[in-house]
C-alpha cells in the first residue's frame, strides 16, 4: 500500500527520496510527496498527484538546485481517507507548519480525535494523517521523543511514522505499531523505509524496529527507544535474499516475473526436497511432524487464498487431515472456536496483510499453534508466528501476484507431501509425485516459449466484456486465481464456475459473446466436463479450451491452449502461466496499464 521513506545524513537528500519513491511505487501511486531541510533551516515541500515521475518533473521544475537538504521525509499514497487530491498527498502538517509528517496504515479513531482538535485547529485535508500532525502541536513538550511517545499512546490501531520538526532541522524521528519500519545503515547516512527491499542494494545493514519503539536519527547517527529507555538493536548484515527491483529487457514487470516462475519452482522445491533420494529434507517440515495435531485452518486473501483452496484439496485427497479455508477478512468476524489440536497455517506475499496479521493476533491470544508462509524476509507476520516457511520467490513488484502464487504452491505441495508421508500417504505415490515434480519446472518454462499464442488469442477476445472460468474439482483454484487475473489487468467481468452447476443458474448468461475458458486436461473428470460445456455449444457459445498436448478430441475444440500432461495432482500448477500471459495480452490489447492496476495497491493494509 503506502510507501515510507527518509533520509538523513551528508548528502543532499531529495535526489534520494525521489530515487526510492520510485522502488516504493510499487506499493501504492495514486500521489507523492517529499519535505526537506537543511541546517540552514532551508526547506522544500512538494506534492504531487498522480505516479512519482509527476512528482520528479515538479520537483526538477521548482527546487534550486544550489540548495543541498540533508534531512527529509517523502511518501507514495494510496487513498483510504479522502479523494486523490494534492491537499490529501502526504507529507502532512501541523497548524504552524512546523512539524511535518508521513504515515502508512490507519489510524481508527481519527474522527473523535479530530473532532476534539477541531475546536482549536484548522483542517486541510481528509486524511487521518494530518490528525496526527496536528497531535504534535497539540501535545508538545519541548522534546520531541517524549512528545512522540505521548502522541502515539493516542492513535488506535496500527502506524508507521517519520516526523521531521522545522526547529529542529538536524533530527528525524520514527515509530511504529503493527506496520513495518525498517532502519538502514549505510556510511554517514541512515535511511527509513517501510519496505524490505526499497535500499538493499545500497545499505550494508538493517534492523527492524519493534511495536512502540521509536527511532531518533540526527546527522546520519541513529538511537532507538522503547518507552523512553535506550535499546541496543541487533542488526542483519543484507545478503542476496534482498533484490533490487529491475524489468531487464522486458516490457513490464508483469511479463519479468511470469519469466522467473521456473527458477521460483526450483528455489522453492530444492532447499525442502531431495530429488535424487526422492525425499523430504527440512527441519522445519520435520518439527512440523512432531507436533500433535488432527485439523488444519489455512487463513488467507487475494491470491494466496486460491493457492490455499488448491492446497486443502490435496490434503483432502491424500492426507487425511481435516482442513478448511478461511478468508481471513470474514475469519476476523466470526466466532473463532480455539482448537489446541488445530494447525493455523496463515499465508500473505507480503508478510504484511491487514487482516491477516490481525488472525495471527486473535489465534495468538487464545494460545494456538501458528505456521506462516510468506516471501518477503522479516515481515511482520514471519515475525509474529511460531514457525513457518518462505517461498523463495524473489521481490515481486507488480499489484497482481504471480511467481509467488507459485512459490506458495510449491511450499505447500512440500508440506503435503511430508504431512502425508507421516499419516496415510504411501511412498510409492510419494516418490512418483516427486519424480513429475522433478519434470514440472521445464514444462513451465515451454510454455514461456509459446508467448505469440497468447497474443493471437487475446487479438481475438479482446471485444468480449464477460468470462467464465470453468473448473472442476482440484481446478476451482487455478479458476479462481486466473479469473482474478483477468479482472484485475483488464478490469473486464470475470468469475470462476464449476461446470456442473452451470445449469443450476449461470447458463442462463449464455449467448455467442459470453465466452467461457474451460480447463479440461487430461484426468479423470475430462469426460463429465466434455459433457457440461456441449451444453454451451448448444447455446451457441464461444469456448477457449485448456487441455493436455495429447487430448483426442480436439477436433472439437474451437480455440485451445494446449499444456503438458502431468501427474494428476500437479495439473493445477499448468494452466497458470498460459491464462496468466493471456490476461497480460488482453490488458495490452485494451490499453490497460499492466503493472498498476486501477484502484489496487500491493500490500493491502485495511482490513
Amino acid at each position: 500500500m503506502c510507501g515510507i521513506f527518509a533520509y538523513n545524513g551528508k548528502n543532499n537528500t531529495v535526489p534520494f527520496l525521489i530515487e526510492w519513491l520510485r522502488n516504493l511505487e510499487y506499493r501504492g501511486y495514486d500521489s507523492a510527496g517529499l519535505f526537506s531541510i537543511n541546517n540552514s533551516w532551508e526547506f522544500v515541500v512538494e506534492k504531487a498527484v498522480g505516479k512519482v515521475s509527476n512528482l520528479a518533473t515538479q520537483v526538477e521544475k521548482n527546487i534550486d538546485k544550489n540548495i543541498s537538504y540533508s534531512n527529509g521525509i517523502a511518501h507514495t499514497r494510496w487513498a483510504t481517507h479522502g479523494k486523490v487530491t494534492q491537499e490529501n498527498t502526504h507529507p502532512h502538517y501541523s497548524q504552524s507548519e512546523r512539524f511535518f509528517v508521513v504515515h502508512n496504515w490507519i489510524i481508527e479513531n481519527y474522527m473523535t480525535l479530530k473532532s476534539e482538535l477541531e475546536e482549536k485547529y484548522n483542517f486541510y485535508s481528509q486524511t487521518d494523517t494530518e490528525v496526527i500532525a496536528k497531535l504534535f502541536e497539540e501535545l508538545f513538550d519541548g522534546n520531541i521523543i517524549s512528545t512522540l511517545e505521548k502522541v502515539t499512546e493516542k492513535l488506535v490501531w496500527a502506524y508507521a511514522l517519520a516526523v521531521i520538526d522545522k526547529q529542529n532541522p538536524q533530527t528525524l524521528v520514527g515509530a511504529k505499531l503493527w506496520s513495518p519500519m525498517i532502519v538502514w545503515i549505510g556510511q554517514e547516512w541512515v535511511f527509513l523505509s517501510s519496505d524490505i527491499n526499497a535500499v538493499s542494494h545500497v545499505a550494508t545493514q538493517f534492523t527492524t524496529l519493534e511495536d512502540r519503539e521509536t527511532v531518533v536519527i540526527k546527522n546520519g547517527k541513529y538511537e532507538v527507544f522503547s518507552l523512553g529507555n535506550k535499546v541496543e538493536k541487533d542488526f542483519e548484515e543484507v545478503d542476496d535474499r534482498f533484490q533490487a527491483a529491475d524489468k531487464w529487457l522486458f516490457e513490464t514487470f508483469t511479463e519479468k516475473e511470469i519469466h522467473e516462475i521456473p527458477t521460483v519452482l526450483r528455489n522453492s522445491l530444492k532447499w525442502r526436497i531431495n530429488f535424487e533420494t526422492k525425499s523430504i529434507q527440512n527441519e522445519t517440515l520435520n518439527e512440523l511432524n512432531e507436533m500433535d495435531f488432527d485439523r488444519i485452518e489455512i487463513i488467507a486473501s487475494g491470491s494466496s487464498y486460491f493457492a490455499w483452496v488448491v492446497w486443502a484439496s490435496w490434503f483432502k485427497e491424500l492426507a487425511d487431515i481435516q482442513t478448511e479455508v478461511r478468508i481471513s477478512s470474514e475469519f476476523l468476524y466470526e466466532k473463532f472456536i480455539p482448537n489446541k489440536k488445530t494447525l493455523y497455517i496463515v499465508i500473505s506475499q507480503s508478510g504484511e496483510t491487514a487482516d491477516v496479521r490481525e488472525c495471527v493476533k486473535m489465534i495468538q491470544q487464545k494460545d494456538c499453534n501458528t505456521f506462516w508462509i510468506v516471501n518477503v524476509v522479516w515481515s511482520t507476520i514471519a515475525r509474529m508466528c511460531d514457525m513457518g516457511l518462505y517461498t523463495h520467490s524473489g521481490i515481486e513488484v507488480w499489484v497482481a501476484s504471480t511467481k509467488n502464487v507459485i512459490g506458495q504452491l510449491a511450499v505447500l505441495l512440500t508440506m503435503w507431501i511430508s504431512l502425508g508421508l507421516d499419516r496415510n500417504l504411501q511412498m510409492k505415490d510419494a516418490k512418483s509425485l516427486i519424480e513429475k515434480l522433478w519434470e514440472l519446472p521445464a514444462q513451465l518454462e515451454t510454455q514461456l516459449a509459446e508467448s505469440q499464442k497468447y497474443t493471437d488469442l487475446a487479438e481475438k477476445y479482446k471485444k468480449y466484456n464477460n468470462f467464465f472460468y470453468l473448473w472442476r474439482n482440484i481446478l476451482q483454484g487455478t479458476a479462481a486465481e486466473c479469473s482474478l487475473k483477468l479482472k484485475e489487468l483488464t478490469y473486464l467481468h470475470a468469475e470462476a464456475y464449476s461446470t456442473w452447476e452451470l445449469k443450476h443458474g449461470p447458463l442462463a448468461l449464455i449467448h455467442e459473446d459470453f465466452p467461457v475458458v474451460a480447463i479440461n486436461p487430461m484426468w479423470s473428470l475430462r469426460e463429465k466436463s466434455i459433457s457440461n460445456i456441449k451444453e454451451i455449444w448448444a447455446r451457441n457459445g464461444t469456448v477457449l479450451w485448456v487441455i493436455s498436448k495429447n487430448d483426442s478430441y480436439r477436433e472439437i475444440y474451437n480455440d485451445i491452449i494446449e499444456i503438458p500432461e502431468t501427474h494428476e495432482l500437479l495439473t493445477p500448477f499448468l494452466p497458470l502461466i498460459p491464462l496468466w500471459l493471456f490476461s497480460v495480452e488482453m490488458a495490452k490489447k485494451l490499453w490497460k496499464d499492466v503493472d498498476k492496476p486501477q484502484n489496487l495497491a500491493k500490500s493491502v493494509t485495511v482490513e
